[in-house]
C-alpha cells in the first residue's frame, strides 16, 4: 500500500508594529529563501501547492497573507503601497530572512517591486507575474469598475446576490476564457472566501490600483523575471514590463495561467528554478 505524501507545510503569525502577518512555509531549514505575495483580493491559499512544490525542491517558501486580507492584521485609513511593503518587510525580518527572492502576483506586482526598490540588498531576484502595467487614466477606469460601493445588508438576502455577481466579474477577469465548470466554481467560491475574511474591505486594492507603476519600474536595480501566460489578462503589459525594467527576462506560460491549477504547480515554479540556476 502507498503511503500518502507528507505535507511540508506550516502555518503561523508574526508580528509587525501595525499588527500580525499570518503565513504559511514550507522547507524551513533550507539556506535559500522565497517569499510569495498573493493576488489581490486573496490570500495565501493561492499558493499552498506552489508552497509545497518549492518545499520540495530545497527551498525555504513563505507566502504571506497580505495586510487586511487573509487571515492577516486589519489596518484603518488608507492604505499606502510603502506601508504594504515595510509591512511585508518587517514580517520578514521576524521569520529570521536574510536574502531571497520575492514574488508578486498581478496588483502584488508591486508591492513586491517597492520591497525591492526599498530593501535591494535583501532580495537577488524579483519575480513580477502578470503587472498591470497601466497608465493613470486605465488605472482609473478599473478602479472604477473594481471597487463597488459599501453593501446594503437586505433582510431578504439580495445583497448576497450582488456580492456573488461581482465575484463572478472577477473570476472572468482572472480567468476570461475558462468555461464553467466545477473548477471554476470552486475557484469563484475561493474568491468569494477570501473577500469573507476581509470583510469585504477593498482599499487595499483601490491603493493598488493608485500606485504609480510605470514610474516605478525603471526604479529597480536588483534581476527581474517576469512572468505571463497567454491567457492572462494583464498578457498585453509584459513586453511594456520588459521594456522598461533594464535586463528583465520573461517567461510565457502556454495556455490558462498555471497558478490556478493546483496539479501545475511544478511548471509554475520551473522557470523561477531556471532563473535562480542560470
Amino acid at each position: 500500500m502507498q503511503k500518502a505524501a507528507i505535507r511540508m507545510t506550516r502555518f503561523g503569525y508574526v508580528d509587525t508594529a501595525a499588527g500580525q502577518i499570518h503565513y504559511r512555509q514550507s522547507g524551513s531549514d533550507s539556506d535559500r529563501s522565497i517569499v510569495l505575495l498573493h493576488w489581490t483580493p486573496g490570500s495565501s491559499a493561492q499558493y499552498a501547492a506552489v508552497v509545497e512544490a518549492l518545499g520540495q525542491q530545497g527551498l525555504r517558501a513563505i507566502a504571506l497573507d497580505l495586510p487586511g486580507l487573509g487571515q492577516s492584521h486589519r489596518r484603518d485609513g488608507h492604505w499606502p503601497i510603502a506601508a504594504f511593503a515595510r509591512s511585508v518587510l518587517e514580517a520578514l525580518d521576524g521569520l529570521g530572512w536574510t536574502r531571497g527572492v520575492i514574488l508578486g502576483g498581478h496588483l502584488s506586482s508591486e508591492i513586491a517591486l517597492e520591497c525591492a526598490i526599498e530593501a535591494p540588498a535583501r532580495f537577488e531576484l524579483a519575480v513580477l507575474d502578470g503587472t498591470p502595467a497601466w497608465d493613470e487614466t486605465l488605472r482609473r477606469s478599473i478602479l472604477a469598475k473594481a471597487t463597488p460601493g459599501a453593501m446594503t445588508i437586505s433582510e431578504d438576502g439580495s445583497h448576497l446576490t450582488k456580492i456573488w455577481q461581482h465575484v463572478l466579474w472577477e473570476t472572468r477577469m482572472w480567468r476570461p476564457q475558462a468555461g464553467w465548470d466545477e473548477s471554476l466554481g470552486r475557484f469563484a467560491m475561493g474568491l468569494l472566501r477570501a473577500k469573507m475574511l476581509a470583510d469585504f474591505d477593498m482599499r487595499p486594492a483601490r491603493t493598488l490600483l493608485e500606485y504609480d507603476i510605470m514610474a516605478a519600474l525603471p526604479r529597480i536595480r536588483i534581476p527581474v523575471l517576469a512572468l505571463t501566460a497567454d491567457q492572462d489578462p494583464l498578457r498585453n503589459c509584459h513586453e511594456i514590463v520588459l521594456g522598461a525594467v533594464a535586463g528583465a527576462t520573461g517567461h510565457c506560460f502556454p495556455g490558462e495561467h498555471p497558478i490556478h491549477r493546483s496539479e501545475r504547480a511544478a511548471e509554475y515554479i520551473r522557470p523561477i528554478l531556471q532563473r535562480l540556476t542560470s
